[in-house]
């Protein structure tokens, strides 16, 4: 039962935080920086992120990435790339009696992955350096 004589810690608290609050006035801010604002409102961000030179840097990259793996991958140079991923170091736990011990691993399969990523993050730069600022400014003109 809370007894009105005794405050608890709450109202310890309560009663800090109060005056921590009160010491501190906030201050209002300047006529100049008000005018600022205003002026500013109807001006474009500054562009955050990836330059447009540093951009094409690595999409050129991104895409001579996917070729080299793309004529690889072509002329078969993977495909005898099998090996298995051994599990026998796993703990003999209840959830891992039920699994197979080894994991096939085919070298075409990987590379046919990375040559998927390499072709989506082609895309996210192609769409980040080029089309948008391209896009951007014909909206803007």
């Amino acid at each position: 039962m809370h007894n009105p004589e005794k405050p608890d810690n709450n109202d310890d608290e309560l009663h800090v935080i109060e005056k921590v609050l009160s010491k501190n006035k906030l201050e209002s801010p300047s006529s100049n920086f008000t005018h600022r604002v205003m002026m500013n409102l109807h001006s474009m961000p500054v562009a955050t992120g990836l330059s447009p030179r540093n951009g094409l840097f690595l999409l050129f990259g991104t895409v001579v990435a996917v070729t080299i793996l793309t004529i690889l991958v072509s002329t078969g140079v993977f495909d005898a790339s099998n090996a298995t991923i051994s599990l026998e170091r796993l703990p003999d736990v209840e959830l891992t009696k039920n699994l197979q011990r080894t994991i096939p691993l085919n070298g075409k399969w990987l590379m046919d992955g990375l040559i998927l990523l390499n072709i989506v993050l082609a895309f996210i730069l192609l769409d980040r350096t080029v089309l948008r600022p391209f896009f951007n400014r014909r909206m803007s003109s």
